[in-house]
């Protein structure tokens, strides 16, 4: 039986889960709605698969395959690299380190979070691509490797975080248990407390990937900005969201130029969505 005390509360969280899945729903058929031309004129394969993107032309062509392909690499990359780094200071946070230094550094992690994204961006723009130019001979150091580093920066801290709760999560009766059988601190660590963590490690990593496939700013000013279909990951290349940002303030409402950019904009959601409902898909194979 609830008490009357908790039935508000239930009420109040329902209710704002219920808004919440309205906003998406909501959000998602907007989109739909004002790209409807793209998928019916040009077709969802076509514009899938398409390599040219020519929208302002008198004759439009518009494929957004080059575009998807640099999200993926952009994202993915940016989740191997910050992956290993991630578990490794969580697992170091929830175990092995002083709880005077994990004091100082949780609030650091907190603050990285808060800074735009604007400005991850300009540094790796001064610092990183600069690097690479120097180093490697390069007349332009901007490519897909380096808007993947300065991402991998960006979604360590929700990593970390996360997979920190998780590992600290674990009932401290497992704990005991496993340490009273006489195994050290690396072994429990690796065979007992991370499986046992494992689901909100992974749910750490979609909440990391989902980051770093919406991020536009920091992408914009790294990867490149070319609509060619990148072959590797040190090619350049344009994600979703830097071609959403930059062609959106000139494109007319109502041409297709338009159009097809929100058409962009609904792949890119579907894509997030999608890799969250694949992630919850293995999650709940993992609780079973």
């Amino acid at each position: 039986m609830k008490s009357k005390r908790e039935k508000p509360f239930i009420a109040g969280v329902t209710t704002i889960a219920v808004l919440s899945s309205l906003l998406l729903l909501g959000m998602v058929f907007f989109m739909f709605r004002e790209s409807l031309p793209i998928w019916s004129d040009i077709g969802v394969f076509q514009f899938l698969t398409g390599t040219t993107w020519r929208p302002v032309a008198a004759e439009p062509i518009m494929g957004i395959a080059a575009m998807l392909v640099s999200t993926l690499w952009v994202a993915l990359g940016a989740l191997v690299i910050a992956a290993p780094i991630g578990f490794g200071c969580a697992i170091f946070m929830a175990e092995f380190a002083p709880r005077s230094l994990a004091a100082v550094i949780r609030p650091v992690l907190n603050m990285l979070t808060g800074i735009p994204s604007v400005v991850y961006g300009f540094l790796g723009a001064a610092v990183l691509v600069k690097y690479f130019e120097a180093t490697f001979d390069l007349a332009s150091g901007e490519s897909l490797f380096a808007a993947s580093l300065v991402l991998a920066i960006m979604i360590l801290p929700f990593i970390i975080a996360n997979s920190e709760a998780a590992l600290r999560a674990v009932a401290p009766q497992i704990r005991y248990a496993g340490l009273s059988l006489g195994v050290s601190r690396q072994y429990y660590t690796v065979h007992i407390l991370v499986p046992m963590a494992r689901k909100g490690m992974i749910g750490a990593l979609v909440l990391g990937l989902g980051r770093a496939m919406g991020e536009t700013m920091a992408v914009l000013m790294l990867a490149g900005n070319t609509l060619l279909l990148p072959i590797s990951w040190f090619s350049k290349g344009e994600p979703l969201s830097a071609l959403i940002a930059l062609e959106i303030g000139s494109a007319t409402p109502g041409t297709a130029h338009y159009q097809a950019l929100f058409a962009a904009g609904l792949v890119l959601v579907v894509l997030v969505i999608t890799v969250n409902l694949m992630m919850n898909t293995i999650l709940a194979g993992l609780k079973r």
